[in-house]
């Protein structure tokens, strides 16, 4: 037990703060042996402005403990998997004064700054070799070859069925679900394995979450098992071959090795002896720092990508990596063996990058800083400036490589040209068109002197309105039927909406007449146009001879504005499941076009509502269907630009609900969204449309489609498209892991890929229930409130029995009276009162119940146009995206 004054203290980092468990003093009561000591938490910030530590908050918490020592083991950041999140924990031990029994408590820092009981193990030994905190929490250790862990979902102390004669790292693989492994020597004393013979030793790992053994060449080569010291795993992949892993290693012999696919590809020798830990810390534009600690408090950090020895420290007592400074990217935090205890203001440590960043409060240290210079506070908006004009010289020089290129190739017209005629033979000129060139002399003068020597002919009659539909094509996505039709360019951009619904030929079974769509409309670019026919012959009246043709300039490309509605295809799509419409061998049904013009564009006769074009028919069999051939292509190949892949593309889009959020950094450049998809998330972009990120997996139901659009340099907005919540929860998981402290995510749309109507109808239902429980309370309280008073009239006027000599009329009145409190009671519970106050907030509360419901209609109005009501006996379909 701690004596009077006895003190000891432990340092963590948590999300950019610094924390301090401290014990401070116990507490006994006389005559008594058990006591409380007191485990004090101190969180702190640190202060840009003021370039020193601040203390946010402080809590304690109350241990009681019975004749025995108490003392810190270890802390660390791990996932709890009950609330999802990151939390601090710390592991204290208990021990009688004969230490033969050991007990230890973990504790977690909850919501509240307060220190929670989460987890509490027996040992009859003390925990030594290998501490690790994982997530769960679970504690895992090694003592005596056997590795053993502790978590609350276990309940108990297990123990890894693996023998290993010394175990070499405990901790995670960095998958899209993290695993629990442990890798180290065999412990086997008659070699079973050709390879123990030459090497002496194997390493092998064991996958805690699954439960089995697997050979650790993937991660580290037998021959080096005997000198590794410290493991790092950087990276991890699987493919058909196994696991691809990228592991950094720092030996017994001063190396830092660097090892792909169990394979060394590079070495760095390191300045000192016996190491600890490697950590690696990510610092944004300087590149990636490994950390190495090691005895005697020496510490020194190499360079990712060069691998070399980038800074050396000594006296080193508490090393921690996180982003301190809050300005998105990893330092190392350096606290020395004088610096001054954490409960004041923390001195003699170092924050640094390496790089832009570097904050100091040692002596020596500040010699050479001038605390009144603002150049070291703006040198991170220096960069970012200097980063943009870097990106539009980078633009500038694209242009210029494309100007290069078609001069080049107007030299080598030239030079063909130039050829031709003098060898003699027919030189052909391309057409315009084939290259994408215009004129660049103004040519209506001469187009009018043509109009004018052209005879006059007849006014035309006007022309025909515009076809409305392209093609109509249909797909089918699992147990859903997604039929869509491509309105043409010249219609689209009169068109307000457009949607689309289906009608059954009579005679097909048992299917009713009109069935249930959810249609949706998208506007997406025009798909890369097809390569130019060949050039035609040339013309027996052009010679050698004739004239040179005016100058040239490439065209202006149409296809690349992503905001120009004339380079945009508007396409209207309808979702319908697909099992009842499969009750017969073969079926059909019509499409159905719900089309609103514009109010500037629409004819008069058109402007009072929808109109509606039959598109044409939609036949389905049920052999097409299980063998596959209406399956969308996409999801095999991302590289295909046909026209097939666009609509496979938005049948995607159409069976999917989507979800807009909004990334935002205020102080920083935006993280890199798109680059963390494709590499880590191992996503693929859809050729036909380079905007649309597809993740990996083949099968619809896990499919999730990505468009990132980039506001700024600090804002950008992120569109996930797919058919399960849950997926989406781990992918904003996975997000927010990946995500720097000082970047926000925000819904811009709550209700974005949600079906209007089953908003509106949520709204209702939300205000029904609102309105039940809030009646059901109202009366509830009533009713007990005149069963109270009731009973106390009752008690108040209950007369004793009356006696044998009462009077008459006293006995009549009496019995006029108890009916008169009869009626009374009655005509209460009939019409109840209720309290003031609890029917203002009832109705407080059901107003903006409602004020939600008739905001969430205004939407449903403006979104979807409401068509005419069909007459009696029509055979005209239901308003667009609704139920029948």
């Amino acid at each position: 037990m701690f004596s009077q004054g006895a003190q000891s203290t432990r340092v963590l980092n948590h999300k950019g703060d610094l924390l301090s468990f401290q014990f401070s003093h116990t507490l006994a009561s006389r005559g008594e042996s058990q006591g409380e000591l007191e485990l004090k938490l101190t969180k702190m910030s640190f202060q840009r402005e003021a370039k020193a530590f601040s203390i946010k908050t402080e809590g304690t918490t109350v241990i009681k403990t019975i004749s025995t020592d108490v003392d810190f083991v270890d802390c660390a950041s791990v996932v709890d998997e009950d609330i999802g999140l990151t939390v601090p924990c710390v592991l204290l031990k208990q021990c009688k004064k004969k230490r033969t029994s050991f007990k230890y408590l973990l504790f977690t820092l909850s919501q509240s700054n307060s220190l929670s009981h989460h987890l509490e193990f027996k040992l009859p030994y003390e925990i030594k070799d290998n501490l690790t905190f994982l997530h769960g929490p679970t504690v895992l250790w090694s003592h005596a070859g056997n590795v053993n862990y502790a978590s609350l979902s276990v309940g108990e102390v297990k123990q890894v069925p693996l023998q290993l004669s010394s175990v070499l790292f405990i901790g995670e693989v960095p998958l899209d679900k993290r695993e629990i492994i442990v890798l180290g020597k065999s412990s086997l004393e008659r070699p079973t394995d050709p390879r123990q013979d030459v090497w002496g030793h194997m390493s092998l790992g064991y996958l805690l979450d699954y439960g089995k053994s697997f050979d650790g060449a993937c991660f580290l080569p037998h021959a080096y098992i005997s000198v590794a010291k410290c493991i790092l795993i950087v990276s991890a992949e699987e493919d058909d071959s196994g696991l691809k892993s990228t592991v950094v290693v720092v030996t017994s012999r001063n190396q830092l090795m660097w090892f792909e696919a169990g394979v060394p590809k590079d070495v760095c020798m390191l300045p000192f002896a016996e190491p600890l830990n490697v950590q690696m810390a990510n610092t944004g534009r300087n590149g990636c720092l490994f950390v190495v600690s090691f005895s005697h408090g020496n510490v020194c950090t190499v360079w990712k990508d060069s691998f070399q020895v980038a800074s050396c420290w000594q006296g080193v007592c508490s090393l921690l990596v996180d982003d301190f400074v809050g300005c998105g990217t990893d330092q190392v935090l350096l606290l020395f063996d004088n610096h001054r205890s954490l409960g004041t203001t923390l001195t003699n440590f170092i924050i640094t990058d390496l790089g832009d960043i570097t904050y100091t409060d040692r002596p020596e240290g500040n010699e050479g800083l001038d605390a009144t210079d603002p150049v070291q506070e703006n040198q991170l908006l220096t960069v970012q400036a200097l980063e943009s004009r870097l990106q539009s010289g980078m633009s500038s020089i694209q242009e210029l490589q494309r100007d290069l290129v078609v001069t080049e190739r107007v030299i080598r017209q030239s030079a063909r040209a130039l050829t031709d005629l003098v060898s003699g033979s027919e030189h052909t000129l391309s057409s315009p068109e084939e290259e994408d060139l215009v004129s660049l002399w103004d040519e209506d003068g001469e187009e009018e002197d043509l109009l004018e020597e052209m005879p006059t002919k007849p006014v035309a009659p006007p022309a025909a309105p515009p076809v409305l539909v392209e093609k109509v094509w249909h797909r089918v996505i699992e147990d859903h039927l997604v039929v869509g039709v491509q309105i043409s360019a010249d219609a689209a951009s009169s068109l307000e909406s457009a949607s689309v619904s289906f009608l059954i030929e009579a005679g097909q079974g048992v299917a009713p007449p009109v069935i249930q769509a959810t249609s949706r409309s998208f506007r997406l670019p025009q798909p890369p146009p097809p390569s130019p026919p060949p050039p035609p012959p040339p013309s027996p009246s052009r010679s050698p001879s004739c004239p040179e043709p005016p100058a040239k300039r490439k065209k202006p490309d149409q296809t690349s504005g992503m905001g120009s509605d004339g380079a945009l295809t508007l396409t209207a799509t309808a979702v319908t499941e697909l099992i009842p419409l499969l009750a017969c061998a073969e079926f059909r049904c019509h499409i159905l076009l719900h089309s609103v013009q514009r109010q500037e564009t629409a004819a008069p006769q058109r402007a009072g509502g929808p109109a509606v074009t039959h598109c044409g028919s939609v036949s389905l069999d049920i052999q097409d269907v299980a063998c596959g051939k209406l399956t969308p292509r996409l999801l095999k190949d991302r590289t295909i630009i046909t026209a097939e892949a666009t609509e496979d593309l938005l049948s995607l889009l159409a069976v999917s609900d989507s979800w807009r959020f909004l990334i935002s950094c205020p102080d920083h450049t935006l993280f890199a969204v798109p680059q963390w998809l494709l590499g880590a998330l191992r996503c693929e972009r859809a050729a036909v449309q380079p905007d649309f990120i597809l993740s990996n997996p083949e099968n619809p139901s896990t499919m999730m489609l990505f468009h990132w659009r980039e506001r700024n340099s600090f804002q950008g907005e992120l569109l996930v498209y797919c058919r399960a919540q849950h997926h989406l929860l781990q992918f904003l998981d996975s997000l927010c892991r990946r995500l720097p402290p000082s970047h926000l995510i925000d819904v811009l749309c709550p209700t974005a890929g949600q079906d209007p109507a089953q908003a509106l109808a949520s709204s209702l239902e939300r205000e029904l229930l609102a309105m039940r429980e809030g009646v059901t309370s109202l009366l509830r309280s009533a009713t007990s409130g005149e069963g109270r008073d009731g009973k106390e009239r009752e008690e108040g006027a209950t007369d004793p029995t009356p006696s044998s000599s009462a009077d008459a009329a006293d006995e009549l009145q009496r019995h006029r009276a108890e009916w008169c409190r009869e009626r009374e009671r009655s005509r209460r519970m009939l019409s109840p009162l209720v309290d003031v106050e609890q029917y203002r907030k009832f109705t407080d509360a059901l107003a903006n119940i409602q004020l939600e419901t008739d905001v969430t209609a205004y939407a449903l109005c403006e979104a979807w146009p409401v068509s005419p009501v069909p007459q009696p006996h029509s055979s005209m379909p239901a308003a667009p995206n609704s139920k029948s």
